[in-house]
């Protein structure tokens, strides 16, 4: 059965190559059969005449028949620059093993330079900063490299060999690098200071070579301190975050904290003036409420990320903030360009122009979102690089070891806290810090009991990664926590009507939003 299958199979393909031939004699011009090629770009090219097919795999055949025959009389050419030999043999002139009587010459060729002959070098060894020199013992049996390899492969695999044979070392291998070191100093010395410490250097160069081993030790591991994280240097008692995050490269552990001193220093030099809608004419802090709540119902519409709608109320401040004439029928125009510029900066899919003037209902067209575009772009000087609340956030949710919970509501406060017009001069950092402080208090305290504020919450590691303290945030906790125990009565419900749903965990329908140690920390006396 087996056997008819194949056959069957094999009928079935000559069958289909018979038709594909005839096909494309078909197609072949009647002028073009004379000649053997066609004119380039033509697609009919692929058919030629059978006649001329066959004398072509006549000449072919004929070819090979006559490189076979040179092959095999051919001796196999050894040249010691590109053939690698094994570990245990040397190299004597140009001789080397004849090949098998069943193979050729290409054959022998093919196998002596094939990838399996070579060494394997899949042994893993600690990286260490001892030089071993290799002796002259160890050059017998090096093998000759290919002429491509470079000389660093020739000192790996020295070195390489050289941990090998002596997997633990001695303190006389390390006790090199301070002697240098030591020699280095006293020959400085000798040429800085006047002859009357010549002799005292001399007794530093003599007093070396009788360093004891703890001592060596001593100081090799002293050094270690520089290759660690600099959040562990800076670390005195407080808990390093990233400590278990070297091997993860996406978190980038070793320079995660310069991140975050660029991030503070950014939001520094890009900030949101107090009253920064002061001077408008025709757009007032309630318009501004109204047109970011609607921008949170779009942002939602089109399924975007939080990063996207955080960008797009930056951007209109900053844009607001700039242009003072701004008339009161262009401001949605203002936020509908800012969040389809947010969309092109934060989203892997951006959704088309077309959207936006669909979302709008038709009352500005593609061309004027593009003019916008510009002037936005002119306005804030083509810089979207002020970071985010959500930034910050994910940093100090770390350092809390927050929960889903947590993080989830933090979110919660920094969006309604984006739609009043009082929060816009805080800086994004400052957002984040005081959405988590108040999370941590209502999540982690008892929300039954109007005990206030507790800056136990806040730990030493949460002060240090957030650069502010809980006497600091307390303001700005008492106004979000404003926002959030008002959210139910308030006209603009976007947010609140979003964060009941299960995607976003309930947060807003959470009793703990309206207890009396949120009623405690809202009343709590101004310091």
């Amino acid at each position: 059965m087996v056997g008819t299958t194949l056959k069957m199979r094999g009928d079935e393909n000559a069958s289909e190559n018979f038709k594909q031939v005839q096909l494309k004699k078909l197609t072949v011009p009647s002028q073009e059969a004379t000649t053997k090629r066609a004119a380039l770009g033509d697609l009919q090219n692929r058919g030629l005449n059978r006649a001329i097919a066959a004398k072509d795999a006549a000449q072919k055949d004929s070819k090979d028949l006559k490189l076979t025959d040179a092959l095999r009389n051919a001796k196999a050419r050894v040249d010691t620059h590109w053939k690698k030999q094994a570990l245990g043999t040397t190299t004597n002139g140009n001789t080397a093993a004849p090949p098998k009587a069943n193979e050729g010459g290409v054959a022998a060729f093919l196998r002596s330079n094939s990838v399996r002959n070579r060494v394997p070098t899949k042994t893993t060894v600690e990286p260490t900063k001892i030089t071993v020199k290799a002796t002259s013992n160890d050059k017998i049996n090096e093998p000759t490299l290919k002429r491509e390899d470079s000389n660093l492969s020739k000192k790996s695999l020295t070195k390489l060999r050289a941990a090998l044979a002596k997997p633990v070392m001695g303190v006389s291998g390390i006790r090199r690098e301070p002697v240098t070191v030591a020699r280095k100093e006293a020959e400085i010395k000798d040429t800085l200071e006047v002859k009357k410490e010549v002799p005292e250097a001399k007794k530093e160069v003599t007093s070396v070579p009788s360093i004891k081993a703890p001592s060596v030790v001593t100081t090799t591991t002293s050094t270690l301190p520089t290759t660690m994280s600099l959040s562990s240097k800076r670390l005195a008692g407080i808990k390093d975050i990233d400590a278990n995050d070297k091997e993860n490269l996406v978190l980038v552990s070793e320079y995660v904290n310069d991140i975050y001193d660029y991030l503070y220093q950014v939001e520094l030099q890009q900030p949101i003036h107090k009253d920064h809608l002061e001077g408008q004419k025709e757009v007032s802090h309630k318009m501004r409420a109204v047109l970011i709540d609607w921008i949170n119902e779009v942002h939602l519409q089109f399924h975007l990320a939080p990063e996207t709608f955080q960008l797009a109320v930056a951007i209109i401040d900053r844009y607001l903030q700039v242009v003072k004439d701004t008339k009161r029928t262009y401001l949605q125009l203002v936020g509908v360009t800012a969040l389809f510029i947010a969309t092109k900066y934060e989203e892997l899919f951006p959704p088309a122009i077309g959207d936006f003037v669909f979302i709008t209902d038709d009352t500005y067209t593609t061309r004027q979102i593009r003019q916008m575009e510009l002037q936005i772009f002119k306005a804030i000087d083509c810089n979207l690089s002020r970071p985010l609340p959500l930034h910050f956030l994910r940093r100090y949710s770390k350092a809390a070891g927050a929960e889903d919970e947590h993080h989830a509501m933090s979110k919660y406060f920094i969006e309604l806290a984006m739609v009043d017009y009082d929060m816009a001069t805080y800086r994004p950092s400052e957002i984040a810090a005081a959405s988590l402080f108040l999370s941590l208090h209502l999540l982690n305290g008892n929300h039954r009991a109007g005990t206030g504020f507790n800056d136990r919450h806040w730990t030493p590691t949460l002060t240090y990664y957030s650069r502010y303290s809980a006497a600091h945030l307390r303001p700005i906790t008492r106004q979000i926590a404003k926002l959030a125990r008002d959210a139910p009565q308030a006209k603009l419900k976007a947010i609140y009507n979003k964060y009941q749903g299960s995607k976003f965990q309930k947060i807003a329908l959470r009793t703990e939003l309206t207890g009396a140690l949120m009623d405690s920390i809202v009343n709590s006396p101004r310091k």
